[in-house]
């Protein structure tokens, strides 16, 4: 069987320049397990957007196709940035791979993506929308409650917010403009492959496609360190040391981590609070440090941007509690990851990590937004040993099978086999 990906990133293949962000991320990481877990039965193209074009190009028995991106630079971005004119069109470039790759099936990574308009224009090919995130499903959370697009210019983010008009605000645009596009996408997909309850339910909103379940593999760090984080990290009955790992987003948290650390500290807890995807030179801390009014670092939080998987793999096994405290998520990796390692991880009950986190059982949930709330469970985790190694072994039982990888590749080779039977076509 002959499958085309449509991704927005760089997957294995090993592109000039390539900083392999994070070890890539899960696409990355499911195709890896695809390439060891389904032999012949699946050969692959990969199709991404890149900085240049260039292919077919193999590598590792997987045809690769670059495309180049269509995003202006320069003052043209910035004339863009202002006008909201410039769109970007792949659908050429896709037709062009298909032709070349003759696909019997195509895998859209992401409803989202700039290249998901492919499912109504190439629709000679039966295509599978993976759902990443829903920005239709995003937009009412992009701003936490109380804080809007005026929030968003300070001092320190004046210059990209105001004159480049290049900060959050022109993402929530973005999101608004690209959130259109997403609907049509969705409303013609025949088949949908997602992972959560919640991407279930709200696809189902706008799409009466069939819907497959197909779990997420992790990146490779996490299966061989899975289950070997301990519990006896506080040593102390008021020093505390949490990790969040949430990237500069409004809408990930930052305002949630300060609240709860400051009431913490209020409360007469020494806290170390390491939040890894943040640098501390970024807009989003001043931003929420001038809106909250609270001092990350008089507060303990130090924001260590971004790590490779082996150095987050050790800050993770150095803290004592997960924290994940976003107002919208579809499956976040991150708490995934934490759980496989066998931390107690406390989620707020944002979109899909319920799916994924069971309250009392391998996990904490909290309300959305409510520091009290967070306050009040990191300090009965902490205080609780017995518990913080219950709900970590459940953690780290869940999550070895809900990321089992030959179980995934499974799963994926069976809804190839069912969309290719529905639509005329032979299965595996």
């Amino acid at each position: 069987m002959r499958v085309l990906w449509l991704s927005m990133a760089n997957t294995l293949f090993n592109e000039k320049g390539d900083r392999a962000y994070n070890g890539k991320g899960w696409i990355a990481s499911l195709q890896d397990a695809v390439m060891k877990y389904a032999g012949d039965d699946i050969q692959l193209g990969v199709a991404f957007l890149s900085k240049e074009a260039a292919g077919p190009l193999q590598q590792d028995n997987v045809m690769y196709y670059p495309i180049r991106k269509q995003a202006p630079e320069g003052i043209r971005k910035l004339f863009a940035n202002w006008t909201g004119g410039h769109t970007e069109d792949y659908t050429s470039d896709i037709s062009r791979i298909i032709r070349d790759f003759r696909p019997d099936l195509m895998q859209i990574f992401g409803c989202e993506s700039k290249l998901a308009s492919a499912i109504l224009s190439c629709r000679e090919i039966p295509s599978v929308i993976h759902i990443q995130g829903i920005l239709t499903e995003y937009i009412p959370h992009f701003f936490p409650p109380g804080t809007g697009r005026k929030d968003m210019v300070t001092g320190k983010t004046f210059f990209n917010e105001v004159i480049l008009n290049n900060g959050y605000r022109h993402l929530f645009r973005d999101y608004t403009v690209r959130a259109v596009t997403e609907k049509k996408c969705l409303e013609a997909a025949g088949y949908i492959m997602g992972r959560t309850e919640w991407d279930k339910d709200s696809t189902g909103k706008y799409s009466k496609a069939r819907y497959f379940h197909v779990d997420e593999v992790l990146r490779e760090d996490f299966y061989s360190m899975a289950g070997k984080y301990g519990s006896g990290h506080s040593n102390s009955e008021k020093k505390i040391h949490l990790i969040s790992t949430i990237s500069p987003a409004p809408y990930k948290g930052l305002d949630l981590i300060l609240r709860t650390a400051g009431l913490l500290k209020g409360s007469g807890y020494d806290v170390t609070w390491d939040v890894i995807g943040i640098s501390s030179e970024a807009g989003i801390r001043d931003i929420f440090e001038k809106k909250t009014g609270i001092c990350a670092s008089e507060n303990g939080i130090r924001f260590l941007g971004v790590l490779d998987t082996k150095g987050l793999v050790k800050a993770l096994t150095d803290a004592e509690i997960y924290v994940h405290p976003s107002y919208i998520e579809n499956s976040p990796n991150s708490v995934c990851e934490a759980q496989m390692l066998g931390m107690p991880v406390i989620a707020t009950d944002a979109g899909g990590t319920s799916t994924l986190v069971h309250d009392g059982e391998d996990g904490v949930i909290v309300r959305c937004g409510d520091p009290g709330h967070m306050c009040e469970n990191i300090i009965r985790l902490h205080s609780d040993l017995s518990l913080r190694e219950r709900i970590g072994r459940a953690a780290a039982s869940a999550a070895s099978e809900r990321h089992d990888r030959r179980k995934i590749v499974e799963e994926l080779k069976k809804a190839y086999s069912s969309i290719l039977t529905e639509s005329g076509q032979h299965g595996l």
